[in-house]
């Protein structure tokens, strides 16, 4: 398909719509706080000290791999992070939201560098939004974000020298196979099942070529390859067998395996059923044109989609599959949408495309103000509860280190909220969460006797409805 340059306005317009997002992501990312995991990584796991330099981190994350998990690549970060002011993770973490809509947006778009497609960008956008079910833990929260966006964004970018090169094949020289081997081996060491998938987008990649009798050029094989033992890294890793041994299973092999399939089937019935009617219908429209746009057009989002499904997939070897680890798997499958609908063309449809994502956008719209009304509600309350932390701290003095303060737990609405679903102070304080959390506040212990909550008006969450229910006995017994 020839390049067409895209007028000014509309470059224009795109990088006003890029900007937005990041400083939309930046404001969310500013009142996001430490929550759960968050206290517990920023201290190392080998010695239990707030950490402090490089040594320390790398020494916490060895110990890490030996006793909880091999995802130290993405720990990296989270716990790195910590020794930071949080504005630093901020703006990085913004920055990573929007390369990972770009990185998805340049995987539907390939080389057509002069076509800046303003509805393709914002419907990938509003399906970012829309789609994730656990939003906030997986883009805001920190550790959260460290391990599934970025993770997201490693496996998806790696891609994209292969998108090209199937687009139309180029030179390269030594530097690229060192460089794509080592790429490679840190992509397939990100995340078990973000990893999982690029490798079938690799493998697929490969065979595409060798159906068609093409050259697989060496930087291919050799980023393949870092793929492969980086997540034999990953997932050989002895923690990940020491932390399997706290989950109950089913004792039948066939029995654990078919609840397994059906928990990763069910994520999909769930969460991606739109993303994937949205697949069917473009790679539909896609077909009728496949003598225009030829087979490469057609094979590229097939790639993109079973990458996903092979993301989803991979949890089958996993004991639990949680909401958040679907990033990885809806982020292919966003890019398998984009890839078909950007290459539609004739007039009618690019007005239904357009009206299409100005529906969508309408609807995130109405989401944006309710996440950013109860992220900006969480920030107060959470900000108000560790002011009265901290004076009662500074009130006992040298007795701080010894004392256990009682306070309460705050309780979200809205899953864009990154504390949404994840523990907050609870009553029993003696887990790490709860102890790091004590420590960092410099006092023994930390619990919650009640939960408070903060207006909003056509929602409900089970704290504000306990609060209810206890209201209205109080006035009956009166």
């Amino acid at each position: 398909m020839q390049t067409r340059q895209a007028p000014p306005w509309q470059r224009r317009l795109f990088r006003l719509a890029a900007a937005l997002v990041f400083l939309w992501m930046l404001l969310l990312n500013c009142l996001t706080p430490y929550i759960a995991d968050d206290f517990p990584f920023a201290y190392a796991f080998d010695t239990g000290l707030r950490l402090q330099s490089l040594p320390q981190l790398l020494q916490s994350l060895a110990f890490h791999y030996r006793e909880w998990s091999g995802r130290v690549v993405v720990k990296f970060f989270a716990q790195g992070f910590t020794m930071f002011p949080k504005l630093i993770f901020n703006l990085f973490n913004a920055a990573a939201y929007l390369g990972l809509g770009l990185v998805v947006y340049r995987l539907a778009a390939g080389r057509r560098r002069g076509r800046y497609d303003l509805f393709t960008f914002l419907l990938i956008q509003v399906a970012l939004w829309e789609i994730s079910p656990a939003f906030g833990q997986t883009n805001l929260w920190m550790c959260g974000a460290c391990n599934y966006l970025w993770a997201s964004l490693g496996c998806l970018a790696f891609l994209l020298p292969w998108r090209y090169y199937l687009e139309r094949p180029f030179a390269a020289g030594a530097r690229m196979v060192f460089g794509m081997g080592v790429a490679g081996l840190f992509a397939g060491w990100l995340s078990e099942n973000g990893s999982a998938g690029l490798l079938v987008c690799l493998v697929l990649c490969i065979w595409w070529l060798l159906l068609r009798r093409q050259r697989v050029p060496v930087w291919m094989w050799s980023g393949a390859a870092g793929a492969v033992v980086g997540f034999v890294i990953l997932i050989a890793a002895p923690g990940n067998y020491n932390r399997a041994t706290v989950y109950g299973d089913y004792s039948s092999f066939l029995t654990r395996y078919a609840v397994r399939f059906f928990n990763c089937l069910n994520m999909l019935k769930d969460y991606a059923l739109p993303l994937l009617f949205v697949f069917v219908i473009g790679f539909v429209l896609l077909w009728f044109r496949r003598s225009a746009v030829g087979a490469q057009a057609l094979a590229w989002p097939v790639i993109l989609l079973l990458g996903g499904l092979g993301a989803n997939f991979a949890m089958i070897l996993s004991p639990d599959y949680y909401e958040r680890s679907t990033h990885a798997p809806f982020a292919y499958l966003v890019a398998a949408c984009a890839a078909c609908l950007i290459q539609l063309d004739g007039r009618i449809l690019r007005q239904g495309f357009a009206c299409l994502t100005a529906c969508l956008g309408l609807i995130a719209g109405f989401h944006s103000l309710e996440a950013g009304y109860d992220i900006a509600s969480y920030w107060v309350m959470y900000n108000t509860r560790d002011a009265l932390l901290r004076q009662e701290v500074a009130a006992l003095g040298e007795e701080a280190a010894g004392a256990s303060l009682s306070t309460y737990a705050i309780e979200p609405y809205t899953r864009w909220c990154a504390a949404y679903g994840l523990p907050d102070i609870r009553e029993n304080s003696e887990d790490s969460i709860g102890l790091c959390r004590a420590r960092w506040y410099g006092v023994s212990a930390i619990t919650a006797s009640e939960t408070h909550t903060y207006p909003f008006p056509g929602h409900m969450n089970e704290a504000y409805a306990a609060g209810e229910a206890a209201a209205l006995e109080a006035q009956e017994t009166q």
